[in-house]
């Protein structure tokens, strides 16, 4: 892809008057697509590195880390299911509910997860200074929570 112009609305789907939403999307794609490149060497998807870095944490159980990572139970258990099978992840039975489990990353998955977060951490380096540093992410970063809250009010306004 050749570099555009800063600012330039190379990702925008619906240039005429705007539209946040398919911007948004058309990010996320793109965003997805950075950090799978990144995360190729380690063997591990994004939605797997946001598992491995939300029970880093500390031990949550399934319908808290759902909560958290805006997943269906469903979408996370597959995640929780390759975790396991990988020898990165515990789940304990709850001693008062026998029908509740806590999950917590093993010694393999913490060292999966710091692998990854130095990839991570290296990735996030190099969008700062794209941006133009520090003062260019906390604007970022400012408007990005405006957005958060718009998003969950207009949620709340449809009726979740």
């Amino acid at each position: 892809m050749s570099k555009q112009p800063t600012g330039s609305p190379h990702y925008v789907l619906d240039q005429p008057g705007g539209n946040v939403l398919l911007d948004m999307f058309v990010l996320d794609q793109r965003l997805g697509a950075l950090l799978k490149t990144a995360l190729l060497s380690e063997g591990v998807s994004p939605a797997h590195y946001a598992v491995y870095a939300q029970l880093h944490r500390g031990a949550e159980t399934p319908g808290q880390l759902a909560e958290r990572l805006s997943l269906s139970p469903g979408t996370l258990t597959g995640y929780l299911d390759v975790l396991e099978r990988r020898g990165h992840l515990e789940r304990t039975r709850s001693p008062n509910d026998g029908r509740s489990v806590t999950l917590a990353l093993t010694r393999a998955g913490e060292e999966k997860r710091s692998a990854c977060q130095a990839i991570v951490a290296d990735v996030v380096r190099r969008l700062d200074r794209s941006l133009g540093g520090a003062g260019a992410r906390r604007e970022l970063r400012s408007a990005l929570g405006r957005l958060g809250d718009a998003l969950d009010d207009v949620q709340v306004r449809l009726g979740s």
